[in-house]
C-alpha cells in the first residue's frame, strides 16, 4: 500500500466509517474498528440534581451520551417549622423582620421589615420570621399565619433558647387575634403588656377572640401589674336656702298657695295649699306621699283632732346601702371589665306640710316644703386584672414549652359615703284671721353609700365559650397576687370581693 492510500484508510479509521463486519483482510487492511463499532454505554444518572458524566467509546466507536439529570435530592419540608428545617429561612419561603434595622425594606432576608405589624401584612401564605430583638409595638392580627422568632438578627441562624418580645410601651394588649378562621400559628416570642395606667385598668397580654385555631408554641407571655381600681368620690348637692322652702302665707281671704321645690336629687317636695275665704275650705295635703302632711279640715279647730290645721309632712325613709360588687368581672368579645361596686340611690326629700283650712274671715296658711335629701355615695372601681392569657369563643392551644405569667392584680376601689340631708324644712306659711296655718315639711334623708369594687384577679389563663383553652401540663403557669377588695362607703356592710389568684378561670 502506498503511502497515499495508508494515509486515506487512517482518516476512514478515525472517523468511524470503517467497519470489518465479516472481513478476515481487516486487520491487515486496517479498515475496521472494535466490533461491532457501537457507541460505549452512558455514565449512570447523577443524584441530587447532578448530570451523569459522559460514558467512554469503544475502540475506535463513538463516545456515549452522558447520563440523564438525577431527580430533586430532597426538597423543603414546609410542615417543620423554620428552626427545624433551614431551607424555610429564605424568601422563597418567608418574609423577615428586624427590629434592629436602621429603616424598613422590602421583607426580604437582605433588608427585612423593621415591624412585626409589616411582616403580618405582607406575608401571604409565607411564613414571617422574626429576629430576636425587642419591637415596642401592639401586635393584631385578623388573619391566619405563621409567625416564629428564634433567630439571630446577624445571620438568621436559629438562636437556641431565645424570643423575639414584643413589648409595646403603652398600655394595651400586646397581642390580639380577632375573628380568624384560619391556623394562626405563633412560635418562640415573648409578648409582654405595660401595668395598667389609668385607674383599674388591666395589664392583658394576649386576647383571643372569635379565632377557630390559635396554636401558641414557645411562647411567652407576662402580664403587667393591675391598677387599683378608683375611689368613689362624693359629689354633694347644693341644697335650697330655708326661704325657699318656708309655706306662703294667706292673704286676707286668699289662701297661701302651694310651695313646691325641685331638689337635687330629682323628686319634687310640695307644700299644700291653704284653703280660700269666704267659704270654708280644706286645705291640700303635702307631697310626696310619705304617710303625713294632711290637709287641713274646714270647720275644725286649729288645735283638734280632727284639725283644721295642715299637719306636718313625714320625714323621708333613708335608702339602704348600695351593694358592693359580688362579682369578678364580666368578659365579653370587647373584653375584661372588673366589677364596680354600686353607686348608693340619693335620699329623698321629705314630705310638703298640709296647707290649713279656711274660714270665713280668712285663708289658710300654706304647707312648707321638706327638706332635700343628701347625694348617694359613688360606688368604688373593680381592681385592674393581670391575664396573660384572654380567650373569648376560640380554640386555642399551648404547648409544654410556653410559659404564661401573671403579675400583681390591683385592689377594689372604696365606696363612698352619701351625703347627709339638708338640716333646713320649711315651716308653716302663716294663717289670716280665724282660719288654721299650714304645716311644716318633714326632714329630707341622707344618700346611700356606694358599694366597694371587686378586687382584681392574677390569672394566666381566663376564658369564655363552649371550648377550654388545651394548656399542655408541661406549660409554666404562674399567678400573681390577687387585689383586695374594696371596702364599702359603710364598712362591713357593701364591701366588694376579693380578687383572685389561681392558674385558669372559667367565665360563666
Amino acid at each position: 500500500m502506498n503511502s497515499r492510500a495508508s494515509f486515506l484508510v487512517l482518516m476512514m479509521v478515525a472517523s468511524g466509517s470503517v467497519s470489518c463486519v465479516g472481513d478476515p483482510t481487516c486487520e491487515d487492511d486496517l479498515n475496521c474498528g472494535a466490533y461491532p463499532g457501537d457507541s460505549g454505554t452512558g455514565g449512570t444518572s447523577g443524584s441530587g440534581g447532578t448530570a451523569g458524566t459522559s460514558g467512554s467509546g469503544g475502540q475506535g466507536g463513538q463516545a456515549g451520551v452522558g447520563g440523564a439529570a438525577g431527580s430533586d435530592g430532597g426538597s423543603c419540608d414546609t410542615t417543620k417549622s423554620p428552626t427545624e428545617e433551614s431551607c424555610l429561612v429564605d424568601d422563597q419561603y418567608a418574609v423577615f423582620v428586624d427590629g434592629t434595622a436602621s429603616t424598613s425594606g422590602d421583607g426580604s432576608k437582605a433588608t427585612p421589615f423593621k415591624t412585626i405589624a409589616e411582616g403580618v401584612a405582607a406575608a401571604g401564605s409565607k411564613l414571617v420570621l422574626v429576629c430576636d430583638t425587642t419591637y415596642p409595638e401592639h401586635l393584631s392580627i385578623t388573619s391566619g399565619v405563621k409567625l416564629y422568632g428564634g433567630f439571630k438578627c446577624s445571620d438568621w441562624s436559629p438562636d437556641a433558647g431565645q424570643r423575639a418580645v414584643v413589648a409595646p410601651t403603652t398600655a394595651g394588649y400586646a397581642l390580639e387575634i380577632d375573628s380568624v378562621t384560619t391556623t394562626v400559628a405563633i412560635a418562640g416570642l415573648e409578648l409582654d403588656a405595660m401595668d395598667g395606667a389609668a385607674d383599674g385598668e388591666s395589664s392583658i397580654a394576649a386576647f383571643v377572640h372569635g379565632s377557630s385555631d390559635v396554636q401558641l408554641d414557645g411562647v411567652k407571655l407576662v402580664a403587667g401589674k393591675g391598677k387599683a381600681g378608683k375611689n368613689g368620690v362624693l359629689a354633694p348637692y347644693t341644697f335650697p336656702t330655708q326661704a325657699q322652702l318656708d309655706g306662703n302665707d294667706a292673704s286676707g281671704l286668699s289662701g297661701g298657695g302651694l310651695r313646691n321645690y325641685d331638689c337635687p336629687g330629682g323628686i319634687t317636695t310640695i307644700g299644700g295649699a291653704g284653703g280660700d275665704a269666704p267659704t270654708p275650705e280644706n286645705g291640700n295635703p303635702g307631697l310626696p306621699a310619705l304617710g303625713g302632711g294632711e290637709a287641713g279640715q274646714a270647720g275644725q279647730s286649729c288645735t283638734g283632732n280632727p284639725t283644721g290645721a295642715g299637719h306636718d309632712g313625714a320625714d323621708a325613709t333613708p335608702p339602704s346601702p348600695a351593694a358592693g360588687a359580688s362579682s369578678s368581672g364580666t368578659l365579653t368579645s370587647s373584653g375584661w371589665s372588673p366589677t364596680t361596686g354600686a353607686n348608693g340611690s340619693p335620699g329623698g326629700p321629705g314630705q310638703g306640710g298640709g296647707g290649713g283650712a279656711s274660714t270665713a274671715s280668712g285663708g289658710g296658711g300654706g304647707g312648707g316644703c321638706g327638706g332635700c335629701g343628701g347625694a348617694g355615695g359613688p360606688g368604688g372601681g373593680g381592681g385592674g386584672a393581670s391575664i396573660a392569657l384572654l380567650v373569648v369563643d376560640s380554640t386555642v392551644s399551648v404547648d409544654a414549652m410556653s410559659e404564661l405569667i401573671s403579675s400583681a392584680a390591683g385592689a377594689g376601689g372604696k365606696g363612698a359615703a352619701g351625703q347627709g340631708a339638708q338640716p333646713e324644712f320649711g315651716g308653716g306659711g302663716v294663717k289670716f284671721s280665724t282660719a288654721c296655718n299650714g304645716g311644716n315639711g318633714g326632714k329630707g334623708a341622707a344618700g346611700a353609700s356606694g358599694g366597694g369594687g371587686a378586687g382584681g384577679v392574677s390569672v394566666p389563663v381566663v376564658w369564655k365559650g363552649t371550648t377550654a383553652p388545651a394548656i399542655d401540663s408541661g406549660a409554666t403557669v404562674t399567678p400573681g397576687t390577687k387585689g383586695g377588695k374594696g371596702i364599702g362607703g359603710t364598712a362591713g356592710t357593701n364591701d366588694g370581693v376579693d380578687g383572685i389568684a389561681q392558674a385558669t378561670l372559667q367565665i360563666t
